[in-house]
C-alpha cells in the first residue's frame, strides 16, 4: 500500500509521467487497428465496435485496459445461462 505522505514528491512525479507515457504510447499503438480489416481483428479477438469504443472514452483513459476483457466478456455472457432467482414458497 502506499502512502502519499511518505512518497516523496520526485517519486509520485515520476510515476505520474510515467502513466501518462504509457496510456499515449498505447492511445497512438492502438489508433492504428482503424486501420485493420474485421479478419484481422478477429483473429486478435476483436470487433470493430470494441475498438471504437475503446477510442472514444477520454484521452487520460488507456483503451487497452478496457479491451482486455471485452472479448472475455462476450464469450462468457453468450455461454452462461440465465440467473434465476429463488421463489420463497
Amino acid at each position: 500500500m502506499t502512502h502519499t505522505a511518505s512518497t516523496p514528491f520526485f517519486a509520485l512525479f515520476g510515476q505520474m509521467v510515467a502513466r501518462v507515457w504509457r496510456v499515449s504510447k498505447n492511445r497512438r499503438q492502438f489508433a492504428e487497428l482503424n486501420d485493420w480489416s474485421d479478419e484481422q481483428l478477429k483473429d486478435i479477438g476483436l470487433t470493430r465496435s470494441d475498438v471504437r469504443r475503446a477510442l472514444a472514452q477520454p484521452f487520460y483513459t488507456d483503451p487497452t485496459s478496457l479491451v482486455n476483457g471485452s472479448s472475455a466478456l462476450r464469450e462468457t455472457s453468450a455461454i452462461a445461462p440465465p440467473i434465476r432467482r429463488r421463489t420463497s414458497r
